[in-house]
């Protein structure tokens, strides 16, 4: 007996592309690098322990400025980005109210898109209402996460085209690492990003 024909599975992908990032929010971001390399087995992590930066610089959650801080490692399965997240401040953001429904663990899935503009469309076109902005520094476009049309799927990060120098300057720091300390700490995204000598342009 011949098997049913199935739908194609699309979706999305064809507007954001293969997912290439797993953001998980976490409580204590020590505790959960520590889970990783030692339970899960995967590492390093890049770690850093003032994210962005201090001050980090003000983002928009639902059109209201806001200034988020956190903690951030990040780590690779493959190909696929991990990144952990600890908020340190009472700032809104999509990730305390994440914590504050009960939850911890995978909080969104992070695209980095061909056509910024398009891929925004599309996923608001399937129902994502988009409710975080991250403005980038030199960079036309930001960083949009998008709300699930239930409750049962993840956010979507939408991260522009030239963001993936940044991404690739980490995975070949993590696959440049030799043993020793699993965490490769650097105060900041920023500051990885300049002894790494990435250039946006």
């Amino acid at each position: 007996m011949a098997a049913p024909d199935l739908p194609r599975i699309e979706g999305l992908r064809q507007a954001v592309g293969p997912y290439t990032q797993l953001g998980f929010v976490v409580r204590d971001l020590d505790a959960a690098v520590r889970h990783w390399v030692e339970v899960m087995g995967v590492g390093p992590f890049l770690f850093l322990n003032k994210g962005t930066g201090r001050p980090p610089a003000p983002s928009l959650f639902r059109g209201e400025r806001v200034v988020v801080e956190n903690r951030i490692a990040f780590g690779f399965i493959g190909d696929v980005q991990l990144e952990l997240i600890e908020q340190v401040n009472d700032a809104p953001s999509p990730y305390l109210e994440f914590l504050a429904e009960g939850r911890e663990g995978l909080q969104h899935l992070g695209y980095w898109v061909d056509d910024h503009a398009y891929a925004c469309a599309q996923v608001e076109a399937a129902g994502y209402v988009m409710e975080f902005e991250i403005p980038i520094a030199g960079q036309p476009e930001s960083i949009l996460y998008y709300r699930s049309p239930n409750h049962v799927g993840p956010m979507i990060e939408i991260i522009p085209t030239r963001w993936r120098k940044s991404r690739a300057a980490v995975l070949e720091h993590v696959r440049a690492w030799k043993g020793g300390d699993p965490l490769l700490r650097y105060e900041s995204y920023g500051d990885f990003l300049a002894a790494a000598k990435v250039d946006f342009s």
